[in-house]
């Protein structure tokens, strides 16, 4: 599996950098982005994704041949992961807000891996997750009940922070539930939604 992810992880990158430069005329812009965590919903798997600031060039299939030098990095992507997608998000280092695509591949990790059992604060992951987001270019804020239960307050979307759970209603008849290990996998969903993509 290591073997097979940095494979994929050259491939995404190397994409990234020959294809994802932004219009020279965009601003602001930023170089490419390598961000790896982990996440239990819907399996345990390793999320590995890297972002870039050409928004609306999409990866797509080439039809190399098997002797081409070049064209064959989704085919390898779907062949080496346990699967893999490209969804609009925004920087995570920027000085600024700066939107853009993310290419990611997921790799399965064992049921027992580590750090999948730690316990998380509500109120701690309710403030990493507004960080997080805030980071992107959103306002938001975090207000916390005497119960433990934190709400993060962000434009059109409220995320409720339970003992075990972030939890929002992603349209008015999707709700949507995930652990709060998930914190990273969970920012990127909110500020996908934030964004005008889908969760």
């Amino acid at each position: 599996m290591i073997e097979d992810g940095k494979l994929a992880v050259s491939e995404t990158a190397t994409n990234a950098l020959r294809y994802g430069r932004p219009d020279p005329h965009d601003r602001p812009h930023a170089p490419p982005e390598l961000w790896v965590w982990a996440r239990t919903v819907p399996s345990p798997q390793l999320v590995v994704s890297v972002f870039d600031c050409a928004r609306t060039a999409l990866p797509h299939a080439s039809g190399a041949g098997l002797l081409d030098e070049r064209g064959k990095g989704l085919a390898i992507l779907e062949e080496f992961t346990a699967g893999w997608g490209c969804a609009a998000t925004r920087s995570r280092v920027a000085e600024e807000a700066v939107r853009g695509k993310a290419v990611w591949f997921l790799l399965p990790l064992p049921l027992d891996w580590p750090g999948r059992t730690v316990e998380v604060h509500p109120g701690t992951a309710a403030q990493c997750l507004l960080l997080c987001v805030t980071r992107r270019g959103f306002r938001g804020a975090r207000t916390s009940d005497e119960r433990g239960v934190s709400v993060v307050v962000l434009p059109g979307l409220n995320v409720w922070v339970h003992r075990r759970h972030f939890c929002w209603w992603a349209s008015a008849t999707r709700y949507v539930r995930r652990p709060l290990i998930d914190l990273q996998e969970t920012a990127e969903q909110v500020v996908r939604h934030l964004d005008g993509g889908t969760p």
